[in-house]
């Protein structure tokens, strides 16, 4: 049976499903498929149940397999299916040489060009590979203007991002300070990168804090998390900021002309 997904391919080779609800069994074990004159390395993953499956995902081939299953089984396996493995493979490398540039965005300090290729898929997909943003839209698209398309989906994926980071960066900030607010949100701020409402005592985000790398996303998250203590810049605020982020200063640089 063959299930094609966005950017994701699966084969499944039905055998008993054994201990559905068991933990899974951490086991990687590298292989290799020779292919011309190259050679392509899978990995096989070991697990306590599930059925053998085949992944091929843009280059990387990826054996999920029950813990019973001998290499040489999978071996046959992978070896059965070979043409199908290189024709993935062929499919996807000759697609990414059809994606059209759309510019380039900053995403966590480094910049990816965006692409777009068009194809037979129900909903945009957005893939973040090799300092490429490769967005995979429907065909029907094509007769669309793509700039408000782009657009929508630049706007999820710095909310997600955003999520992502701030998620981490805040749980770091309460361990370090011993405080925290309320709650938090993420909204557009304008030209404001964050701020902190003394009434209600929430921090707001914008999501392009997606855009600095992750040590300025600390420290703008500290300094929010400062104002629980000091509702002005005051001198004992840059104190506590001076104490965690000896930095400071260099970050505010980088965030000239942004409102913190």
């Amino acid at each position: 049976k063959v299930i094609d997904k966005p950017n994701k391919v699966l084969y499944n080779h039905s055998r008993t499903k054994f201990l559905r609800n068991h933990f899974r069994l951490e086991v990687i074990l590298m292989s290799i498929l020779k292919f011309k004159n190259n050679v392509i390395p899978y990995t096989v993953n070991k697990a306590m149940s599930g059925a053998l499956c085949i992944c091929v995902d843009g280059n990387e081939v990826i054996v999920n397999a029950p813990w019973y299953v001998s290499r040489r089984h999978i071996q046959e396996v992978i070896i059965e299916k070979r043409q199908w493995i290189i024709s993935k493979i062929e499919e996807y490398n000759k697609n990414r040489n059809s994606f059209l540039d759309k510019g380039v965005i900053k995403l966590l300090g480094n910049d990816y060009h965006i692409c777009i290729l068009y194809k037979n898929h129900i909903t945009p997909t957005i893939n973040l590979i090799n300092g490429k943003v490769e967005v995979i839209l429907p065909a029907k698209y094509k007769k669309l203007e793509d700039s408000d398309i782009l657009r929508i989906l630049m706007e999820k994926l710095y909310f997600k991002v955003c999520c992502n980071e701030l998620e981490k960066s805040m749980e770091k900030a309460r361990l370090l300070l011993g405080i925290a607010p309320e709650d938090y949100c993420i909204e557009d701020l304008g030209n404001t990168i964050a701020k902190f409402s003394f009434d209600d005592r929430c921090i707001s985000f914008s999501p392009c804090i997606a855009r600095y790398r992750s040590e300025i996303i600390d420290y703008i998250v500290i300094h929010e998390f400062c104002h629980l203590k000091y509702k002005t810049h005051s001198k004992g605020f840059w104190n506590i900021i001076e104490k965690y982020c000896p930095n400071y200063k260099k970050y505010e640089h980088e965030l000239e002309g942004i409102k913190i």
